[in-house]
């Protein structure tokens, strides 16, 4: 089986394709998964090529630009969700057929059913809270498949001394938690808090020289001048955050390590679908706060310390903090759980095999459940089952 793996139509230059795969070279989350993809079935046997924006190299499989791609030469098409642009496949509708389309962000339940109404083989979500939004859809069940995106293999438990600090891991962005994190923090400033606070990430990973940086060189000039400056003029010498700029994972690995407890996105407005940041840093064995929302109910572990605040306020989740504070023991436990948690459900040959099942036409774990979950799901089978959806669809098209 020879299969074409295609990153995003527009992605920030790569450096060599092999220092993503061994952890030495910064990425998105969203460009990692995909390289990881190709490699995990590269090693399965599989005769994998993986397209992009931009020239790159590998010594591990094929790379072309999405350009040149001829697609008669691929019995499987996975191309990232901005190849489809609810009518047109990049590649061609000719190749719908044979095209699996993976979601990272969420999008309209329309865009979802164009793709499947015109050909489209199958739509690849790496949640069930995300394949639930296209509930509504018809063959939703058939159509929509769970497969968990990957995280580096680097990322391990290290044995160093921690220090008093709390690590940011994300994308320094509005709509990534970044604001309420300034808020978070500053709460946490006024109650005197024994603990510094780091940020691991830049805009650059994902914008490139798309972006117009600030003066910090972490974000949007407009979103550093407006927001984030002001916060930092407002705190205390003593907590201003440090800012450790686009990390590789073996970068990342020892600031995790470093740290007593990891951040990651916490905003209610914004969900993530799956945040591999989250998985990083419990792979390293650490516990990692946010809020319940999402697809962080499903990639952060609750077992032992309730870490994922469920009140939608800042005063509740700095509150979560402080009873980390005050319970070191229980959160260190929920960190080495957290780690067994991650090294069991999102280990690389699982999610391996179920893209090799799926792309072989089989079906695949997590199934999603039939069962409802919230009032919402329901009006989505209904929906579903008595085609109301489609004809909703095609009075936005008309």
């Amino acid at each position: 089986m020879r299969i074409l793996i295609a990153l995003p139509t527009e992605h920030p230059e790569l450096p060599a394709i092999d220092s993503v795969i061994n952890g030495t070279a910064s990425c998105s989350g969203t460009t990692g998964s995909i390289i990881r993809l190709a490699a995990f079935l590269t090693e399965a046997g599989l005769d994998v090529c993986l397209s992009s924006a931009c020239e790159s190299k590998s010594t591990i499989f094929t790379c072309i630009k999405h350009q040149f791609v001829k697609t008669n030469q691929f019995d499987c098409l996975v191309v990232h969700q901005s190849h489809w642009d609810g009518t047109s496949l990049t590649f061609g509708n000719q190749n719908l057929g044979k095209t699996f389309l993976w979601f990272q962000n969420q999008t309209s339940w329309a865009f979802v059913h164009n793709f499947l109404r015109k050909g489209g083989n199958r739509i690849i979500v790496p949640s069930i809270y995300h394949a639930n939004i296209y509930r509504a859809v018809p063959q939703w069940r058939d159509k929509v498949t769970v497969i968990y995106n990957s995280y580096c293999p680097i990322f391990t438990p290290v044995v160093t001394p921690t220090q008093p600090r709390l690590l940011f891991i994300g994308a320094i962005t509005p709509n990534k938690g970044v604001i309420q994190l300034m808020e978070i923090w500053s709460y946490l400033v006024q109650k005197q808090v024994n603990l510094k606070l780091a940020i691991a990430g830049s805009i650059s990973i994902h914008k490139g020289s798309r972006g117009e940086l600030g003066s910090l060189q972490i974000a949007e000039n407009n979103f550093e001048t407006n927001q984030i400056k002001p916060w930092l003029t407002s705190l205390p010498q003593y907590y201003q955050p440090y800012f450790l700029g686009a990390l590789s994972p073996v970068q990342l690995r020892t600031e995790i390590a470093q740290s007593w407890a990891v951040i990651v996105n916490p905003s209610w407005e914004h969900a993530e679908t799956f945040c591999v940041s989250a998985v990083d840093a419990q792979a390293c064995d650490r516990t990692v706060f946010s809020v319940a929302v999402g697809g962080l109910k499903e990639t952060v572990y609750q077992g032992n310390f309730n870490s994922l605040t469920k009140e939608r306020s800042v005063e509740a989740f700095g509150q979560q903090i402080i009873a980390g504070l005050s319970h070191p023991d229980a959160v260190k436990e929920n960190g080495l759980l957290a780690g067994n948690f991650v090294r069991n459900k999102f280990s690389y040959q699982s999610i391996r095999n179920a893209w090799i099942q799926v792309l072989s036409g089989q079906k695949t774990k997590p199934t999603i459940s039939p069962h409802w979950n919230s009032s919402r799901d329901l009006l989505c089978d209904l929906m579903r089952w008595s085609r109301t959806g489609m004809l909703i669809n095609q009075y936005i098209r008309s």
